[in-house]
């Protein structure tokens, strides 16, 4: 992670011009480690969102939606009787150290002027976010450190703050020279591992230190860099790393980098590890139907035991209890076969057993079809929920988990978050250059209302062929070329598909669709339907524009 100390003194250079003076409206607590304040500053509104992450902790503007629980939680209603209706008087750094302090003035239930700070400390594992009082006294902290766990240096209600122990002997890299070491993040303060090998290879190719400081410095940019699916960020380009780099503004870039890992870390917070459950369920079915495919293959060759079976009834005088084994000759094909014998059983007990264990067979191999049928329709069931939580946002997920639970396959909890109003899903529209609505189904409870509900009997219905996806609608009836290939475009990146090529895409009217009798949620029979093959292309997203 490159949110280092040089990258916080950047963000409150940002700060310090857009939310100082500010007043704080409102305090949510959107995960374990995320606290979001809203704060009206210069006749504008600004999300401030605080993450103490162990991976992914950092203080941002953000430009994002934020899911915020209806019901606060203690630590919440805390924060908000001290601070909210306060105001934010300063921002500053200890050091070049990644420990941001903010200083905010809040009137009591008096109405007298109360002074707290509110300090961040993005460290890793050891991140946190403490709120104290002017006198060092600590309110409340996200991550409470008892003695136990660290003698030296304990966070908790009624302790007194104090600053982590810091690195002495390092250097400010804003007005030092340049020290040749293989490792500047030994030498100077606020350096992430990532920015020094950066600056060291811009050294090399003969660029004077200075100049690269003063370039991060007055950056007003965030540069992304793609390497093997692993994306990096600094305040310059990474051009040690040789990837695809893409430029964004400060703030934008944050949420561009970190929006897909919080969409996950988010879902899996919230919704207790849904993608886990979802693929044990699927994994449940794929072994259950092994076993039956096998079981329904010996009772296919049941037949071995009707044989035995006559052989003993017509070998009654050979027989004697106790026996077990026997060796006759089977008059089928002129062959000799030993039969096994249980000895507590006389003759025709024996015999009878074996026309016993044919007639079960033969009667299970009904049972067993209607069972493999029912399996292959949980796989492809479970199949197409792990499709759509590769796409699936915080809201969508919580959607899905709505819909196993009304399935019967989680217990509904008693008190449960309402997510949808008036029973409408949160699905995703959009419009072409064309202004043509097109909307996208990120779940079955979403391709269910958009095609049977939301839709015109004359809209178009895009959907990948023979494999799990999204529902995609054209909110038109006589579509062109391009408008044809778009729709197939979008359907074949919502599925799981989206890695191949030449993807077969089926589109029809929504009026020859219908909706199968006692079938899972997001299934459809087709007629008349047409199909394009297609070739996944994700920047043709580009082409569309939020509704």
């Amino acid at each position: 992670m490159a949110y280092d100390g040089i990258m916080m003194h950047r963000i409150i250079d940002d700060l310090n011009t857009t939310i100082i003076t500010g007043r704080i409206n409102k305090i949510y607590q959107i995960s374990k480690y995320e606290l979001l304040f809203t704060i009206r500053a210069n006749r504008q509104n600004y999300k401030l969102l605080i993450s103490c992450h162990p991976m992914y902790a950092r203080v941002q503007l953000t430009e994002l939606e934020y899911p915020t629980p209806e019901s606060p939680n203690t630590l919440t209603m805390l924060f908000r009787k001290y601070l909210e209706g306060g105001y934010v008087k300063a921002i500053e750094q200890i050091e070049l150290d990644r420990i941001m302090k903010i200083t905010l003035h809040c009137h009591n239930e008096l109405g007298d002027l109360d002074e707290y700070y509110l300090y961040i400390e993005v460290m890793g594992k050891h991140s946190n976010i403490i709120l104290c009082r002017q006198n060092g006294k600590i309110v409340d902290c996200i991550k409470r450190i008892t003695p136990s766990m660290n003698s030296e240096r304990f966070l908790q209600p009624g302790a007194t703050y104090q600053l982590p122990p810091v690195i002495q002997h390092k250097l400010n890299p804003f007005s030092s020279d340049f020290i040749e070491d293989n490792n500047l993040t030994r030498v100077y303060q606020g350096m992430s591992p990532i920015l020094s090998r950066e600056i060291l290879y811009r050294h090399d190719q003969g660029a004077d230190f200075k100049d690269i400081m003063n370039e991060i410095k007055n950056s007003q940019t965030i540069y992304l860099s793609n390497v093997n699916d692993k994306e990096y960020f600094h305040l310059i380009e990474l051009t040690h790393l040789n990837g695809k780099t893409t430029a964004y503004p400060l703030f934008k870039g944050l949420d561009q980098h970190f929006n897909l890992i919080d969409q996950k870390e988010r879902i899996k917070q919230q919704t207790s590890n849904l993608y886990k459950i979802i693929s044990n369920e699927y994994q449940k079915n794929v072994t259950k139907l092994k076993k039956l495919e096998s079981t329904l293959e010996d009772s296919c060759n049941s037949d071995e035991y009707r044989i035995k079976g006559d052989l003993l009834y017509s070998s009654l005088h050979l027989i004697k209890k106790g026996m077990s084994q026997i060796e006759v000759d089977n008059y089928y094909d002129n062959t000799k076969i030993l039969i096994d014998l249980d000895p507590k059983l006389d003759p025709k007990a024996n015999a009878q057993k074996y026309y016993n264990r044919y007639q079960k067979a033969k009667n299970s191999i009904q049972v067993l079809h209607e069972q493999i049928d029912l399996t292959k329709k949980e796989i492809d069931y479970f199949d197409s929920l792990l499709t759509a939580m590769d796409h699936a946002s915080y809201y969508d997920a919580l959607e899905i988990k709505e819909e196993l639970e009304n399935e019967g396959y989680l217990k509904k909890k008693k008190k449960k978050n309402t997510i949808r109003k008036k029973g409408i899903p949160h699905f995703e529209s959009y419009l072409t250059k064309d202004n043509i609505e097109i909307c996208i189904g990120k779940n079955n409870l979403q391709n269910d209302y958009l095609t049977f509900k939301y839709a015109h009997r004359y809209d178009t219905w895009f959907h990948v062929k023979d494999m799990p996806g999204s529902h995609v609608i054209v909110r038109k009836q006589d579509l062109d070329e391009y408008t044809i290939r778009l729709a197939a475009n979008i359907a074949a990146l919502f599925s799981k598909g989206k890695n191949s090529s030449s993807v077969p895409v089926n589109y029809t009217l929504i009026k020859t669709l219908k909706k199968p009798a006692a079938s899972k949620p997001g299934k459809v029979i087709l007629d008349h339907y047409k199909t394009i093959y297609i070739d996944p292309d994700p920047n043709i997203l580009n082409e569309l524009k939020q509704k």
